[in-house]
């Protein structure tokens, strides 16, 4: 799924995606273009966005690109 933006804050190592999907929860994994593999830390809770369909995850790292994709769980 196409990433509507990609924040990262380099003083916490923290990435926060937000994308078009309400479905995704913690504990999740995602990987970025580069193929490196975060885990969705927790979601940033804004009543605004999720009303339009937008939830914005956070993750420990530099998430790269703009195309979340999501690993398949076993």
């Amino acid at each position: 799924m196409k990433a509507i933006d990609v924040f990262y804050l380099e003083s916490e190592n923290i990435s926060c995606i937000s994308i078009q999907r309400t479905d995704i929860e913690a504990g999740r994994k995602i990987v970025d273009k580069n193929g490196t593999v975060f885990e969705v830390d927790s979601l940033v809770v804004d009543g605004r966005a999720l009303l339009r369909g937008i939830t914005r995850l956070l993750v420990h790292g530099k998430f790269e690109g703009n195309i979340v994709n999501l690993v398949d769980e076993e």
